[in-house]
């Protein structure tokens, strides 16, 4: 190649780079990492529920929902110390037990029966699994506030889920026996109005057992 030539070559190149620029360096990460935007404005002390009518923040017992916004903040009138009340020890879920309505919901693995028919003994008939007897149920209370459920065999495990969130009892006690014998134990709960929950029972030896769900 000519000198003169080799000469406009490196010219044009020169050109080109300073209007072109060299590659941005990459901005440097804030210390600890990349930031995490809050994807559950409800969170840390609750949980959001996307519904057709509107998003709503499901806060934990001690929070309620801001009536401005979406978030949970402390509830003034929470008494951790103030305990659980059964109310009637089970008196008027003791006249279900002999006066009805009645319902029969059979466990199964394509579908999962309700049994949140107030006022209502459920027999509840569960499915076998690895030699013991389970079943899981659908549950809605139409209410927030204080539930109970009662059940004719104490030894049956119960446990209610929120999705896959479980849901911890309050309280448990026995129903006194001076009052029924047809159902035998109370476990307290505080559920929400709007709340698909699901009620899963045992694993226990026993293939069916007496339940009633209440309101209190």
């Amino acid at each position: 190649m000519r000198p003169s030539l080799r000469v406009l070559v490196l010219a044009v190149c020169s050109a080109a780079l300073a209007a072109c620029g060299t590659d941005p360096e990459p901005k440097p990460e804030p210390p600890g990492g990349p930031s995490q935007e809050q994807t559950d404005p409800c969170a840390p002390n609750g949980h959001i529920h996307r519904e057709p009518t509107g998003d709503w923040c499901h806060c934990d017992r001690g929070y309620m929902a801001s009536e401005e916004g979406l978030s949970c903040i402390p509830d003034p009138n929470y008494d951790p110390d103030a305990g659980f009340s059964f109310g009637d020890n089970g008196a008027h879920a003791c006249w279900h037990v002999t006066n009805g309505p009645f319902a029969t919901v059979t466990a199964s693995v394509e579908r999962k029966p309700r049994v949140d028919a107030f006022h209502t003994y459920y027999t509840v008939k569960l499915r076998p699994e690895n030699g013991q007897y389970v079943g899981t149920f659908n549950f809605k209370g139409y209410a927030t506030g204080n539930f109970v459920a009662y059940l004719s065999d104490a030894s049956v495990p119960m446990t209610i889920h929120e999705g896959t969130l479980v849901v911890e009892p309050v309280a448990t006690a026995p129903v006194p026996a001076d009052i029924c014998t047809g159902l035998v134990h109370m476990v307290g709960y505080q559920l929400t109005d709007q709340v698909q929950y699901t009620v899963t029972l045992g694993p226990t030896p026993l293939p069916e057992l007496g339940l009633v769900i209440e309101h209190l």
